[in-house]
């Protein structure tokens, strides 16, 4: 094993803690992100596509600004502007069926949603409850209360990917740390991320 190898091999156990960690029944690693940091991350990603699943609804929403985004224990505050493009909407009058044209429509609302987190499926599950509804077009505010119903109150699943596992060449052999994500959670100032490192080697 060469100098380098045996430093990088160091540095990746006191990454994972120790090698004890590798058994079920240890405490997980906790990682610490600054809400700056993943405020940042999330304001970089927008606009952000939701799909319709409306059998009344059809077209694209998209949100295109967060502000006044707040942290709570395991909560997200802050307003939402949302804009709808290619809106129409399906109705039935008297045994015919009946599509509407709305077009495109710009709302806000205040949202205030639960964050919780499930490692069996590595999901992220965001529900959140919206108030103060209000619209650029008031002709077109029962639609934006439709659009309104099709978020509020529900949980969102957003999939994890699985983290990339560290691997080291240590001449002979490799060493493999891999990390499962635990739980998360989210604070006034921050986002914990538990994670359970499970360290492996393999021949060449």
């Amino acid at each position: 094993m060469t100098i380098k190898s045996f430093f990088t091999a160091l540095f990746l156990i006191l990454l994972s803690g120790t090698l004890s960690f590798a058994t079920p029944d240890k405490q997980a690693i906790t990682m610490t992100l600054p809400s700056s940091v993943v405020k940042d991350a999330i304001f970089k990603s927008l606009p952000f596509e939701f799909p319709i699943n409306s059998e009344t609804l059809s077209g694209s929403i998209a949100i295109d600004k967060i502000e006044n985004l707040q942290f709570k224990k395991n909560k997200l505050s802050g307003h939402i502007t949302l804009t709808g493009r290619e809106l129409n909407i399906a109705t039935s009058i008297a045994g015919h069926n009946l599509r509407m044209k709305i077009g495109s429509l710009t709302m806000g609302f205040q949202c205030d949603a639960t964050v919780r987190f499930d490692s069996s499926s590595q999901t992220l599950f965001i529900k959140p409850v919206i108030t103060d509804l209000q619209s650029t077009d008031e002709t077109k505010k029962n639609v934006a209360a439709t659009i309104a119903l099709l978020f509020n109150n529900r949980e969102f699943p957003l999939q994890i990917e699985k983290l990339k596992p560290i691997v080291a060449d240590m001449g002979n052999k490799f060493l493999t740390i891999s990390m499962d994500i635990t739980n998360i959670e989210l604070h006034p100032d921050k986002l914990l991320l538990s994670l359970t490192p499970k360290i492996e080697t393999t021949g060449k």
